[in-house]
């Protein structure tokens, strides 16, 4: 692993120990690139300096480092424009990079799927652009058998734009056939579904929870950034009661605005759901910001708001007071630890209360004569009691609204009975 140095700064408006944080956490993200951040160097600025983003001094401070220590690289916890890259270069002996950087490529390295890939892809092209005079040799590489000539006194950058916009606008393409191909799946998809999305700050537990609710293989550890494409799983809450559960992408502060905007489509998943858990790790030292990081992203991507719950997980790691005065403060909330397998019956609970508006709970009469339907009512629903009679079968049912009123259609010898209210499984008419 290769030793690098840290920079941050700190303006006016910051506070001392959210600037450490922010390092603590590139210091993570530069491990997922084998750069171990083992010096950190803050400067504390009213605004970062056009040219260098800090003082002179500082990269006279950060030139001395870098010798002294053998250093590799240099990484800003900010997003450096190419012109404060380029000149810090000059003046640096070991490339420079920044967060928007660092964060892409971890991205580019987890991507699996063609969707995800062409997403990180087009975050990454939009970020290099403005920096072309670097990387003309990788875009044509990338863009063998294109056919593209410069004319005559052609400058050589401006062939290299012109590669890069085509391949912006090809991924724009391909990412658009992905998300009409999801829209056209969601017209087909059964009502008779709810759909939860899991949203969180990454590393909060959401792929953990995923596996524990739903038996899932959803790769899950430490690093951050393991899940980028949305997993949906059907969560059997309990035998009518079905969910579509999806785990999207978990979110981190001073996210690329382009990433995000590539990764708008992917995120229907939480523009469409029809419930969010806020997974929230409750053992972090700064939850309420991370909170407030995750409601961010989320406000951005939706038009009107979506119901949100609160998970805090892993409380297995608070003592009974820590834990106490959480749920004091937000009694709203769901308390789990996913790992240790702690609330999961609440969280289904919860769930069955929150969702029993969408289904019936019906008394159905099945003569002898149509006996033949009776084994297919459990495609419909739920059989809850049963009485046979000398003329028939006198059912409990229950269903979605939707399956009951389609199985009368199905099965036109079925009589209601009587409409009752939606009563817990088992429970007598």
């Amino acid at each position: 692993m290769q030793d690098v140095v840290l920079i941050g700064v700190k303006r006016p408006r910051d506070r001392a120990w959210e600037v450490e944080e922010f390092l603590d956490e590139l210091k993570l993200l530069a491990q997922n690139l084998d750069m171990n951040g083992r010096f950190r160097l803050v400067q504390k600025r009213e605004a970062p300096d056009p040219a260098t983003f800090v003082g002179s001094g500082m990269v006279e401070k950060i030139h001395n480092l870098v010798v002294n220590e053998s250093l590799k690289a240099v990484i800003f916890d900010d997003e450096l424009s190419p012109s404060q890259q380029r000149n810090l270069e000059k003046l640096l002996p070991v490339p420079v990079y920044d967060r928007t950087f660092v964060i892409l490529s971890i991205f580019l390295e987890r991507a699996k799927t063609k969707e995800a890939k062409a997403q990180v892809d087009l975050a990454r092209l939009k970020y290099e652009y403005p920096r072309l005079k670097k990387m003309w040799s990788h875009l044509h590489r990338q863009a063998g058998g294109t056919g593209i000539r410069g004319g005559e006194g052609e400058k050589q950058l401006e062939v290299d734009r012109r590669i890069a916009r085509r391949q912006m606008q090809r991924l724009e393409k391909t990412l658009k056939r992905f998300e009409q191909g999801r829209n056209t799946r969601k017209k087909a998809r059964s009502r008779n579904l709810i759909n939860i999305a899991l949203v969180g700050y990454t590393n909060a537990g959401k792929s953990t929870l995923m596996n524990q609710l739903t038996k899932a293989s959803v790769e899950a550890d430490d690093r951050l950034f393991v899940t980028l494409d949305a997993t949906s799983r059907l969560w059997h809450v309990d035998p009518v009661l079905k969910i579509v559960l999806s785990d999207t992408v978990g979110f981190i502060r001073k996210l690329p605005h382009d990433l995000v905007a590539s990764f708008h489509s992917t995120l229907t998943e939480v523009r469409e759901a029809d419930l969010l858990f806020h997974v929230i790790d409750a053992c972090h030292p700064h939850l309420d910001e991370l909170q407030e990081t995750v409601r961010g992203v989320i406000d951005s991507l939706v038009d009107e708001p979506v119901p949100t719950v609160l998970l805090f997980n892993k409380i297995d790691g608070l003592s009974k007071m820590e834990l106490k005065s959480l749920k004091r403060a937000h009694p709203d909330a769901i308390f789990i630890s996913a790992l240790e397998k702690v609330g999961m019956d609440d969280l289904r609970e919860f769930v069955r209360r929150r969702f029993q508006y969408m289904l019936r709970q019906v008394n159905l009469f099945l003569p002898t004569g149509a006996m033949a339907h009776f084994y297919r009512l459990n495609d419909y629903g739920q059989i809850t009691t049963s009485h046979h009679l000398d003329e028939g079968i006198r059912l409990g049912f229950r269903g979605f609204r939707e399956r009951i009123d389609a199985l009368l259609r199905e099965v036109p010898e079925l009589e209601i009975v009587e409409k009752g209210r939606l009563q817990p499984v088992g429970e007598s008419q």
